[in-house]
C-alpha cells in the first residue's frame, strides 16, 4: 500500500473528470439542440452543415425574390385588366355612335365619355408603378435573381418592351367618334388594341405561373436541404439524454470510489498513529 500517493484516488478523480465532460457537452447539446457546436465535435460535419445553412437561407431569399416578382405581375395583371374594360367601353360607344339614328349633340355627348376614357387609359398605365418603376414603360430589362449561383439557371429575364401599353401600341392614339363614320373605322382600331392588350396579359400570365413553380420548387429544395442539415447538425434529444444520465451515474461511481480511496489512506495513517 502506497500513502504518499494514492494512485486508486487518481484514477477516480480523472475517472469523474472524463466523465464531467460527457456530463458537460451532452447537456450543452441539449440546451443548443445541435449536435455540432464547434469544430471538435465534427470537424466535417461543421463545414457542411455551415454550406447547407448558407444554402438553406439563400434559398429562403430567393423565395422571396420570386414572390417579389408575382406581386409585381399580379399588379400589372390587375392595371391590364382595367385597361381591358376601359377598351370593351370603347368600343361599345364606338358602336353606338355608329349608328345614323343619333344627332350630332347626341354623338358629341358619346365622344366626350370615350375622350374621358382614352385619356384615362394613358393615364392608368403612365402611372402603374411598382418599387418606384413603371410596369409599362421601361424598356430596359428585368433580371429577377431565383437561384444561388450567378449563373443562367439561377436568373430569369424578363424583356420589358414587349410590356409597353400607351396609347400608341393599343392604336387608339388620336382615335375619336364625332361622326358615324369615324365611329366605324375607329371599332377595327380598338379591335386591334384588344388583341394586342390580351397578347401581353397572357404572357404576364405565362411569366407569373413560371415564377410561381420556381417558387415551389425553391421551397421543395428549402425542405430537403433543411431536413439533411437536421440529420447532419441536430441533436438526438434520446441519445443525448442517455448520454447525459449515464454520465452522470459515472460520476457519481467514481465520486463514490475516490471517497473511498481517500478513507483506505487515513485508515492506514490511522494504524500506523495508534501502533
Amino acid at each position: 500500500m502506497r500513502i504518499n500517493t494514492n494512485i486508486s484516488a487518481l484514477q477516480a478523480q480523472r475517472s469523474m473528470s472524463e466523465h464531467s465532460r460527457t456530463v458537460e457537452s451532452a447537456s450543452g447539446k441539449l440546451a443548443q439542440g445541435t449536435r455540432v457546436r464547434n469544430a471538435s465535435d465534427d470537424a466535417a460535419s461543421l463545414a457542411i452543415g455551415t454550406k447547407q445553412k448558407s444554402n438553406i437561407r439563400s434559398n429562403y431569399q430567393a423565395m422571396r425574390n420570386a414572390s417579389d416578382a408575382i406581386s409585381e405581375f399580379q399588379m400589372a395583371e390587375g392595371t391590364l385588366n382595367e385597361v381591358g374594360n376601359m377598351l370593351v367601353r370603347l368600343k361599345e360607344l364606338s358602336v353606338q355612335a355608329a349608328s345614323e339614328h343619333l344627332v350630332d349633340e347626341d354623338r358629341a355627348n358619346i365622344n366626350y365619355e370615350y375622350m374621358a376614357l382614352r385619356s384615362e387609359i394613358e393615364r392608368t398605365t403612365q402611372s402603374a408603378n411598382f418599387l418606384g418603376d413603371n410596369l409599362f414603360r421601361s424598356t430596359k430589362d428585368r433580371t429577377y435573381q431565383i437561384g444561388l449561383h450567378n449563373d443562367e439557371t439561377s436568373k430569369m429575364e424578363l424583356d420589358r418592351a414587349k410590356m409597353i401599353v400607351t396609347e400608341f401600341s393599343l392604336q387608339i392614339v388620336d382615335s375619336s367618334i364625332p361622326t358615324a363614320e369615324e365611329a366605324r373605322l375607329n371599332l377595327g382600331y380598338i379591335d386591334t388594341g384588344i388583341e394586342r392588350l390580351a397578347k401581353t396579359r397572357a404572357a404576364l400570365g405565362a411569366i407569373q405561373n413560371r415564377m410561381q413553380s420556381t417558387v415551389n420548387n425553391l421551397d421543395t429544395s428549402r425542405l430537403n436541404e433543411s431536413a439533411a442539415m437536421s440529420q447532419r447538425m441536430d441533436a438526438d434529444f434520446a441519445h443525448e439524454t442517455s448520454e447525459k444520465i449515464r454520465g452522470e451515474l459515472r460520476v457519481q461511481a467514481a465520486s463514490s470510489v475516490m471517497v473511498q480511496a481517500n478513507n483506505v489512506s487515513a485508515n492506514a495513517l490511522k494504524l500506523l498513529k495508534d501502533s
